[in-house]
């Protein structure tokens, strides 16, 4: 019996340490890989890096330095949709990065359309850091302000005094918002997709087929709400009510 725990154990350590590795050296190869972009891109060989950034993307890293660099890489590249593209999805990671910010305003002010993206409505404007927080660091709030409600909770009924009755009512308030706050991100998060165009110029049809009425046309950069999908077409709309229908491969999101 201890032989088989003994074995048991070693067989778990040993693939634990395998594991470990493992994860130790996918970092150290993702780290080159960077390494080796970012020279390629110091030499003006941007398609080099480009390519380097979007493996490593298609890869699973989810990173949002690597979406901000091959946003820039774009932009050398004159690739102005797909730099924007690149820019939102870094925005979702790393949000309050002023010089990722800066580059998505620049980027968006060189496309003729110069749609920037949608400000969420009056919802949003009440609670205004939503844009400028992630998801993660609001369960991160939340689970912090849940812990610190209830711990206050316990400490009110061993000290009755007016001051932890007051505590109390501030922090569930508190608690509430944060509550509040994390359900708009995640209902951003998984119902407000955006798209960005990134042919040079494509025609917004009244439905699913070419030989429709066009609506309106839009030009690379442009970013836009999906609303839904079929098929080879795409249903999207803008903040000034216009909507209608796109070819799928005009679009990235």
């Amino acid at each position: 019996m201890t032989t088989n725990k003994l074995y048991i154990l070693s067989t778990v350590l040993l693939l634990v340490l395998i594991s470990t590795n493992q994860v130790e050296a996918q970092k150290k190869d993702t780290s080159s890989q960077v390494t080796l972009a970012n020279e390629f891109y110091h030499e003006k060989n941007y398609q080099a890096a480009a390519n380097i950034f979007e493996e490593l993307i298609s890869q699973g890293e989810k990173n949002g330095y690597l979406h901000y660099n091959l946003g820039n890489t774009y932009m050398r590249l004159g690739s102005s949709g797909n730099a924007i593209r690149n820019y939102l999805q870094a925005q979702s990671l790393i949000p309050r990065n002023e010089s990722l910010n800066a580059n998505l305003r620049y980027a968006i002010n060189q496309t003729q359309d110069q749609l920037s993206p949608p400000l969420g409505g009056f919802i949003t404007s009440v609670f205004f850091w939503v844009g400028s927080t992630t998801l993660l660091e609001h369960f991160q709030v939340l689970i912090l302000f849940n812990l610190t409600f209830w711990c206050i909770c316990v400490a009110s009924l061993y000290y009755r005094k007016s001051l932890w009755k007051s505590l109390k009512k501030i922090s569930l308030t508190v608690l509430l918002i944060i509550f509040f706050s994390t359900g708009i991100k995640y209902h951003q998060l998984t119902n407000q997709k955006l798209g960005v165009i990134i042919d040079k110029k494509v025609a917004v049809k009244s439905d699913r087929s070419a030989k429709n009425i066009t609506l309106f046309e839009l030009h690379e950069g442009a970013i836009i709400l999906v609303r839904q999908e079929d098929d080879e077409w795409v249903h999207i709309s803008l903040e000034t009510d216009k909507s209608g229908w796109i070819p799928k491969d005009s679009i990235s999101f």
